[in-house]
């Protein structure tokens, strides 16, 4: 009877890793093929003025993207365990396989502490809290810095927003500013950013907090990098404004796996559109960022946990009542 429960945890394991492996394959299909707004034709075409080398490039600069991330993430649970480069990568791509199939990835803080024992679960949500909050301040304080620079230069036209427009805009913005004050939702998620961040040395916050810039920076010329390769007419200092703005913006939009390349390329169409720049070759590098930092890693990912054993033991004998 031990035996054959014990086969049937093993089947039920084996079956959720075959459904999330074949969902994030079908979501990545999908994307590919039925994009209303980039055609598999034009994107194909657009793929032809990329030389293979520069493939391998790309792909060298997505696995520095996130080898960056797991040095970060073997940083933030090194007070609780000691892991190898190898674990920690592992269990990023493992967690990343599952959180993409939720919005805004939330999945991660439910999928990051199984790696651990039960007694660490907490301080793994925390200790991934921050370094999600670090990466994110990266990103705002660089976003602010580039929507400054977009507002000043001339051919970041806004002339199309009025007086009235901008009176409205800014009592939506107060009035929010106002809900989230006295929000408390955010009241607790400041609370727990506090908690987090007590956790750890100021050594630890600065080699964190590298770790993110460092990251940033990589997947942003990255992207400028593809800008060059479809050979788009635009100064490095426009490209970089309009990035780091795409980047911020994005960061406050709600999305999932499937919508994040579409969210960013919207986002990208928009705010390079001031430039001249044609819609097309931005879709093409939005959906080849999403390729390479997010769908092949999902894959990979989902592949890894096939040789996942959990540090706990499930009753699946409850699932069913």
């Amino acid at each position: 009877m031990r035996w054959l429960h014990y086969k049937s945890k093993q089947l039920f394991s084996l079956l959720l890793k075959v459904a999330l492996l074949s969902t994030i394959c079908l979501f990545i299909y999908h994307k590919l093929t039925q994009n209303n707004e980039l055609s598999w034709a034009d994107f194909n075409l657009q793929l032809q003025h990329i030389q293979f080398s520069d493939f391998v490039f790309l792909l060298v600069l997505s696995v520095f993207n996130w080898s960056l991330e797991t040095f970060k993430w073997k940083k933030l649970v090194h007070k609780i365990e000691f892991i190898t480069f190898r674990q920690s990568a592992f269990q990023l791509l493992s967690s990343h396989a599952i959180a993409i199939l939720t919005p805004n990835r939330i999945g991660e803080y439910g999928a990051k502490p199984m790696f651990f024992s039960k007694n660490y679960w907490k301080k793994i949500v925390l200790y991934n809290f921050f370094g999600n909050m670090s990466q994110l301040l990266v990103t705002v304080l660089f976003g602010i810095l580039a929507i400054i620079l977009l507002l000043n230069n001339s051919a970041f036209s806004l002339s199309f927003i009025s007086f009235k427009n901008i009176l409205i805009a800014n009592f939506i913005l107060i009035a929010f500013l106002f809900f989230l004050w006295k929000s408390s939702y955010v009241k607790e998620q400041l609370y727990r950013l506090q908690k987090s961040f007590c956790e750890f040395s100021n050594k630890n916050r600065i080699e964190i907090l590298g770790l993110s810039l460092a990251r940033y920076l990589v997947f942003s010329h990255q992207f400028y990098f593809l800008l060059l390769l479809l050979n788009v007419e635009i100064s490095y200092f426009d490209a970089m404004s309009c990035i780091f703005s795409m980047y911020f913006l994005a960061s406050v939009l709600p999305s999932i796996f499937f919508l994040e390349a579409i969210v960013k390329g919207g986002i990208a169409v928009w705010l390079f559109s001031f430039f001249q720049v044609n819609a097309l070759p931005v879709l093409v590098i939005s959906s080849l960022m999403w390729l390479f930092n997010f769908a092949f890693p999902a894959i990979m990912g989902s592949l890894l946990l096939f040789k996942f054993q959990p540090r706990f033991q499930l009753n699946f004998a409850k699932l069913w009542k």
